[in-house]
């Protein structure tokens, strides 16, 4: 009890333990260069730059503070392979070992990034970017097929977002990796099982990464499918800032997901809106139009009044009347049944949505490794995914009943 009571007293708490080894470390290790490949670049306001220095086997993070204008005109950007000369130090908060860089010099173009670009070269001379081959966007899709990870945030946002602007879309979801070495054979095989769908328009789509979580996207068989494709492809891929071989091979690109969404389907609001007025602007040419043949019949009624009887002038008038009443009516009938149908399919819609059913308490499981939905038990020890209407769980089957 007395030994354990000692001990007590001498433990350092965690704050002191890292503060000791923070000591040691800088005391006892040098300033010394490191070299690697820059990931997750971030430049915040504040001035300061943030960036993880790795290779192919290990990662360390690296700071300069006030290094903004450094950055900016050495262009520091995420695949660029830097040398940075600091010293060794520990960020308390997190016990995370890095590097504060006193100076930063430019090695050359990381692995990933010049591959990308001799990619991007070769393609593009091969006619892949060509805007001749490109099919236009229909302006009024009904069928709309969205291939992405069902646990992103990309699917939530474009779905809310065509449900508010265009509710009478039908939308198909194709689930699908978006990262790793799987994830291009997947995303090829469901843009190729979707183009041969009749679908208007699909829409390749995941949110933002680094420029490894990206990667899928700059595969050279993807892009070669993405061209065959009969139907037009949206690609909208990570951020406004990221650019993918995708994104140039395929018929339109969106800076985000969101903003795919934006420009898929016309604002129905607005579509209102524009319907009202041009109805507005109909019912005033019928009204003028009518009003310009009394005026005639009128002006040619005063002029041979001893040759045309007066009846035949009143039953002529009551005749472009009748006529007048009945273009109204119709139009009115015709934008009328127009309101009563799209109101119609967006409540079908609402019923549709994979939301609103998972809000009641279900959820939907898939498998971890192929993202396909599980419709079958599965052996003890396969690990799954379980999407909530909030959320999602990763899982380990315990026992197969």
């Amino acid at each position: 009890m007395d030994n354990k009571g000692a001990m007590n007293e001498q433990a350092l708490s965690v704050t002191q333990a890292t503060n000791l080894i923070k000591e040691t470390l800088e005391k006892n290790v040098n300033r010394l260069w490191i070299q690697g490949e820059i990931s997750n670049y971030s430049c915040p306001a504040s001035g300061h730059i943030y960036f993880t220095l790795k290779d192919e086997n290990s990662q360390i993070k690296a700071a300069m503070f006030g290094g903004a204008r450094k950055a900016e005109s050495l262009q520091l950007e995420d695949g660029k392979k830097i040398a940075i000369f600091g010293r060794i130090s520990i960020y308390g908060k997190r016990s995370e070992y890095q590097i504060i860089a006193e100076d930063i010099q430019v090695i050359g173009i990381g692995g990933l990034l010049a591959e990308f670009e001799k990619l991007k070269k070769r393609l593009s001379e091969e006619g892949l970017f060509d805007r001749a081959h490109k099919i236009p966007i229909p302006g009024y899709p009904q069928n709309i097929a969205i291939i992405t990870s069902i646990s992103g945030a990309a699917i939530r946002d474009i779905l809310n977002i065509l449900t508010r602007r265009y509710p009478d879309v039908h939308v198909l979801i194709v689930p699908v990796m978006v990262q790793g070495r799987e994830a291009p054979p997947q995303i090829i095989k469901a843009l190729q099982d979707t183009d041969d769908l009749g679908q208007d328009v699909i829409i390749l789509t995941r949110g933002g990464g680094s420029i490894e979580d990206l990667w899928a996207f700059n595969d050279e068989a993807l892009a070669r499918a993405i061209y065959a494709a009969k139907t037009p492809v949206i690609s909208a891929v990570g951020h406004e800032i990221d650019f993918t071989i995708a994104d140039f091979v395929a018929d339109l690109r969106a800076p985000t997901p969101s903003a795919a969404a934006e420009l898929v389907v016309p604002d129905r609001i607005k579509l209102m809106g524009q319907l009202s007025s041009n109805r507005d602007r109909l019912r005033g040419a019928i009204d003028r139009l009518v009003e310009k043949k009394h005026e005639k019949l009128t002006e040619l009624a005063g002029r041979y009044a001893f040759k045309v009887p007066f009846d035949m002038y009143e039953n002529l008038s009551r005749e472009i009347d009748d006529v007048s009443v009945r273009l109204n009516k119709a139009f009115n009938q015709s934008v009328n049944s127009a309101d009563d149908e799209i109101t119609v399919l967006n409540d079908k819609l609402k019923l549709l949505n994979p939301l609103n059913i998972l809000k009641k308490g279900y959820s939907v499981v898939y498998d971890v490794v192929t993202g396909s939905i599980l419709k079958d038990s599965e052996k003890a020890g396969k690990e799954i995914k379980v999407r909530l209407y909030k959320g999602t769980l990763d899982a380990e089957v315990k026992k197969k009943i």
